[in-house]
């Protein structure tokens, strides 16, 4: 370890991301494939603890048990074209994109099944979690033969005030669903709030304000039949209509009817916060593409680290003024930026700090080698870049306890490209000046999303 641990900073940071990428040697064509694989870094007093281990769903146990691929995923089908994927749609679920700790469970999270329950400690998979029957599908019977259970979204929000944890699903069929899940701070699921969509779409995240629960929805086209007869893989059968707004779908916190606004063009996988504004708008802190990324051309897309093209999403402000229908945007910055958070806090208290990975303008794909901190009060963009290394999610820790969204430390899993190591770095969080740095026993691949979470309360001594 190079630097020494702060004294103020112990707990567990869980990481998630696809770490097995082929299956019997046949490689996955789409980075959201991998299988998930959990890492668990405790710090403390004693020192630095890590774990690690694969989720093990039943997707991924009988594949091992074979020794070959037997299920289609996001962006890959199986061996032997159309015979071999005809009507095959239940799909592996990954468990590969977030891990959060609520109400005494930690899960792994993948947005198109059920979330799988693992050993806090040991992150032994200890099966997946449907809260009590609640995310069982009670719709038509084509719906529950294309998927038993509902989907749920891997970007839950979590209010530290309340305890309580609100996620969402979509569910295709003849008539499209959003669904909302709420979650009460002791892991107890309220019946699913099913709200009637206009069509299916693609949306990764939402916003929670004290208001208003919204999520942007693009206008996407599903080729269906293609999809079904195993001719083309979701993904491949998806279209984004970037150059047509969004929409954003408001739906009153507190109950209520649904409202639809057109946004502006463009793609959001991410939003870092929203919040109420005094005069009745909604400000969102977030990350917008101008067009959908082709994630299903890999050598395509990573050809050239700098081609120059307008490819990569930008930190802006977009405003939604719920009673004229008006939606603005603002542009925080050029430089591109992705997987932006803020630190947790009660869901609709506005964070004057927004930190994300980053990456130069001029960078045509999206390899992030710079961690980025947004001052929404002056528009000051603090920037450190790793040169040719790839950093991870940035992970806010140690707050000041203010609504400013102040914050001690930054952590973040970086791999070296000239080592070809993975060290997970403790930063300082106004300008990522070095503190510590861990190397880990083996290399990680580039993670999403992960969590942080006290000692005491994941069964760490």
């Amino acid at each position: 370890m190079r630097g020494s641990l702060p004294a103020g900073l112990e707990g567990v940071l869980f990481r998630n991301g696809p770490g097995l990428f082929s299956v019997g040697g046949v490689r996955y064509r789409h980075p959201f494939d991998g299988d998930g694989h959990i890492a668990r870094i405790a710090i403390g007093r004693d020192g630095v603890r890590y774990t690690n281990r694969f989720v093990r769903t039943a997707e991924f146990v009988a594949e091992q048990r074979a020794g070959r691929m037997l299920y289609r995923s996001f962006g890959t089908n199986l061996p032997g074209g159309m015979p071999a994927n005809l009507l095959r749609m239940r799909f592996k679920n990954a468990a590969n994109t977030n891990v959060v700790w609520h109400g005494g469970r930690l899960l792994a999270l993948w947005e198109g099944g059920l979330p799988h329950r693992l050993d806090p400690r040991t992150l032994t998979t200890m099966g997946p979690e449907d809260f009590q029957g609640r995310l069982r599908n009670p719709f038509s019977a084509p719906g529950r033969w294309l998927s038993p259970t509902l989907p749920f979204s891997a970007h839950p929000r979590i209010d530290a005030e309340t305890g309580e944890l609100i996620n969402f699903g979509l569910v295709f069929g003849a008539k499209n669903r959003l669904l909302i899940y709420r979650v009460d701070a002791d892991g107890c699921m309220a019946p699913p709030e099913p709200h009637d969509l206009p069509r299916f779409s693609f949306v990764h995240d939402m916003a929670v304000t004290r208001k208003w629960l919204c999520l942007l929805l693009p206008h996407a086209d599903f080729d269906i039949p293609r999809a079904l007869f195993g001719l083309r893989t979701p993904v491949g059968a998806l279209q984004l209509a970037t150059h047509r707004p969004m929409q954003a779908l408001l739906i009153p916190r507190a109950g209520g009817e649904a409202r639809l606004i057109d946004a502006v063009p463009g793609f959001v996988f991410h939003i870092a916060q929203g919040f109420d504004q005094a005069d009745g708008t909604l400000a969102l802190d977030l990350a917008r593409f101008e067009d959908y990324p082709a994630f299903d051309d890999l050598e395509t897309l990573f050809r050239s680290a700098e081609t120059g093209h307008d490819s990569l999403p930008r930190l802006e402000r977009l405003i939604i003024d719920p009673r004229s229908g008006r939606c603005e945007t603002h542009r925080w910055s050029e430089r591109g930026a992705e997987l932006p958070t803020t630190v947790p806090g009660a869901l609709g208290e506005p964070r004057r700090f927004v930190w994300s990975l980053g990456a130069p303008a001029t960078r045509g794909c999206p390899y992030f080698t710079a961690l980025q901190r947004l001052d929404t009060e002056t528009g000051m963009l603090a920037v450190r870049d790793f040169g040719r290394d790839l950093v991870g999610e940035p992970i806010v820790v140690g707050t000041g306890g203010g609504s400013d969204g102040a914050a001690r430390w930054v952590l973040s899993i970086v791999h070296r490209s000239a080592s070809a190591k993975t060290e997970l770095l403790v930063l300082r969080a106004d300008d990522f000046t070095d503190v510590a740095a861990i190397e880990l026993p083996h290399a990680l691949p580039p993670g999403f999303h992960g969590c942080w979470a006290p000692r005491a309360a994941v069964g760490e001594r």
